[in-house]
């Protein structure tokens, strides 16, 4: 008969950045649990709040299902003579089993045919098993941070308080830490504090209800969005999409009540992000923007709406509470604009003295000194004119001055944002106070990229000089711990560098941002692994690389055979994996790709040399060079013009040739000149192979 668990783990409050987490791995743990342990079921659902994290699972069995097991014994050959006595080894095997040698059975095998016995191993109630899997599913539910408390020797995210466990409308008897499981459920700590038994789903969620309480955080979530929506729009306004605050609000409370303050418009002087900030991460508000946009954009409105978890007589006194904790937040950050911009931005240089990059590696003054120098190596690289060159320097010398204002200290997520601003207060140009907006830009994987190419270079120079430091340091990302978050800055310079096509080998520009650094704290020992670092941050960017264009769809085998060719240019690597890709759906490839496979196999660990076309004595080595030679000039005009499809249908011509030659020459000749100058030519065949891809990476 199938029945019906209800686990409700009630606890302190739990952190919202948690709790979205902990209801899935809940659901994920119980559904591996039961698995394992064979216990049939229906459906699992699992729901949490602040204080409790619930799971439902119905159409549970009684019991698990009968299962037969067939344990194996001795070979038929021994277990029984020829004339088909059992020997003593099956009268054996049959006692320690406790049974009949009569009930022996011969069961087929890799081996042979060997003696069984079959048993019935009867099913285990439910009500039994779920006293010890209960416990295992709950003290499984990982958590980035977990504690202890009183004289449990157990942990978890915060303090278990109480454990509902109900099977069949009946209590399933187990204790966690010192807390015993029972029947009885709480409502809202404020509202409804006292216990409830509880029976079934229908009466659980029912009195919950009634005690201000809604269990399922979709619901809470719809709710909350559709209030704040509401509100909004009563003041011609609008709340843009935050999926991220929703959520966590949605985490924050059990019972949610929306409401609406203002503010003064004297605030709407300061830059909105500082204002969005305030509101946004210190305060867990939604700003109000305005519902129609104009050029700047949808304009900030002095109102917010936020989410409170209890139920108030008037409602007023809430809002005013929290106008006035919004007041005192924006009035010191009104302060900070005001003291920041008493001097202009370049002289909050000389305090980036004072504040450390990263121990051994100097300050941000001198992270600033080495951006300069590789802003404008990375400029001349790529043909910026000098008036370009001038602004793009005096970017990366303001670039972390905002470091040193109280604003940013105050704010940190404001670095960058408030360095736009100060800058343009200074009399810089819109395109230096821009490009120090955009330097930390993307600021997620799929965050925005830096619209201007100043700010993609001081973007990309920013992130080159932090993963070049951390490797020289051996701050390097392992496993899942990446402090530095390196993993997102190479994804975003990869990002970069392909959304602006920017031509650059990035092998020479990591070497230049490396020596950079080695040369300005004058350390022979970094100098001298310098090679070592620069291999280790080239393999790290490959990886990511490799990584980003799979996501996209492209072929893992393609992307490996184009990377493994070299992959510094990273804008030709990926229209070569484009071209690839293409060119592997033609027909004509699988057959090719054969061909250059033969060549690669030959050819490796071998010696090589030039090719004397004296020693080429068989015609049909004759005919291949001379394809070759054909084919080659061609190939590399349209390589060095980015023809890569044409190139690779170009090399079709190769194919018949190579065949043929295999087939009627012996590449591995007697006469060492002649087998040195066969595997020659045949290296120099693979080289060209190698100008786009290692075409024997790729399935045929």
């Amino acid at each position: 008969m199938e029945k019906e668990l209800i686990l409700e783990i009630g606890t302190e409050e739990i952190p919202a950045r948690f709790l979205g987490e902990a209801i899935r791995n809940l659901g994920l743990i119980a559904e591996q649990e039961l698995r394992n342990a064979s216990l049939s079921y229906n459906t699992i659902h699992t729901y949490g709040t602040p204080r409790r994290l619930t799971l439902r699972v119905t159409g549970l069995l009684e019991k698990q299902k009968d299962r037969i097991v067939e344990i194996l014994g001795p070979p038929k050959r021994i277990a029984f003579d020829e004339n088909g006595v059992p020997t003593k080894a099956a009268l054996g095997f049959a006692k320690s089993q406790g049974v009949d040698v009569e009930d022996l059975v011969i069961v087929e095998r890799e081996k042979g045919e060997v003696v069984a016995v079959r048993k019935t191993i009867r099913g285990e109630k439910t009500k039994e098993l779920l006293k010890k899997l209960i416990p295992q599913i709950v003290l499984s539910i990982p958590f980035k941070k977990s504690m202890r408390w009183g004289n449990v020797d157990i942990s978890f995210v915060r303090p278990i308080r109480w454990i509902l466990a109900v099977y069949d409308g009946k209590t399933i008897p187990f204790v966690i830490g010192d807390v015993k499981s029972g029947a009885t459920t709480r409502g809202h700590r404020f509202m409804s504090a006292k216990p409830f038994r509880i029976r079934t789903w229908e009466e659980y969620v029912d009195t919950l209800g009634k005690n201000f309480v809604v269990l399922d955080q979709d619901t809470r979530k719809e709710t909350i969005k559709k209030e704040i929506n509401k509100l909004a729009e009563n003041i011609n306004g609008k709340v843009q999409e935050d999926e991220e605050l929703l959520d966590t609000v949605t985490h924050l409370v059990e019972f949610p009540v929306v409401l609406m303050g203002s503010f003064s418009r004297e605030f709407l002087e300061l830059p909105k992000e500082v204002l969005i900030s305030v509101m946004r991460n210190h305060q867990k508000y939604f700003p109000v923007f305005s519902a129609t946009t104009n050029p700047q954009g949808y304009e900030l409105l002095p109102y917010f709406i936020f989410v409170c978890g209890t139920p108030v007589k008037d409602p007023q006194i809430v809002i005013s509470g929290n106008e006035k904790v919004i007041r005192a937040r924006f009035t010191d950050a009104k302060f900070f604009f005001e003291e920041d911009t008493k001097t202009p931005l370049s002289k909050k240089i000389e305090k980036l003295k004072d504040m450390v990059f990263l121990s051994d590696l100097g300050t941000y003054y001198d992270k600033t000194q080495r951006l300069e120098k590789l802003v404008t190596y990375i400029g001349k690289t790529l043909g910026l004119q000098e008036n370009q060159l001038k602004e793009l320097e005096r970017a990366a010398v303001l670039s972390k001055a905002d470091l040193a204002t109280q604003m940013v200290f105050e704010f940190p997520e404001l670095q960058g944002i408030m360095g736009k601003y100060y800058a343009r207060i200074s009399g810089e140009t819109d395109l230096v106070a821009k490009a120090i907006e955009e330097q930390y830009m993307p600021t997620s994987r799929e965050g925005k990229l830096p619209e201007t190419l100043a700010g993609a270079i001081l973007s990309i120079s920013d992130k080159i000089d932090n993963i070049s430091a951390c490797f020289i340091l051996g701050l390097t990302p392992t496993g899942t711990s990446d402090p530095y978050a390196l993993r997102r800055q190479a994804i975003s310079l990869i990002n970069i560098v392909l959304s602006k096509e920017l031509d650059l080998d990035l092998e020479k520009v990591f070497r230049h941002s490396l020596e950079l650094i080695t040369s300005q704290f004058k350390n022979n020992e970094l100098r001298e692994r310098m090679d070592e670092t620069l291999k280790s941050v080239m393999d790290f960017i490959a990886e990511r690389l490799k990584n980003l264009l799979v996501s996209e769809g492209f072929s893992q085998d393609v992307v490996d055979a184009v990377v493994a060719t070299g992959f510094s240019n990273i804008v030709e690597s990926k229209k070569k994996i484009e071209a690839l890709e293409e060119f592997r759906r033609l027909p004509e490839f699988n057959p090719l790709a054969i061909a250059f496979k033969r060549v690669v196999n030959i050819v490796k660990g071998q010696p090589r040399g030039k090719v004397e076309e004296t020693l080429l004595v068989e015609p049909t080595e004759h005919l291949l060079y001379q394809a070759f030679l054909e084919a080659k000039k061609s190939i590399d005009e349209k390589i060095s013009e980015g023809r890569y499809k044409e190139a690779l249908i170009q090399m079709k011509a190769l194919k018949e040739p190579i065949d043929r030659y295999f087939d009627e020459v012996l590449v591995m000749d007697k006469d060492s000149r002649i087998r040195k100058n066969r595997l020659s030519m045949l290296w120099e065949i693979r080289d060209l192979f190698f100008k786009i891809a290692d075409f024997s990476k790729i399935s045929t």
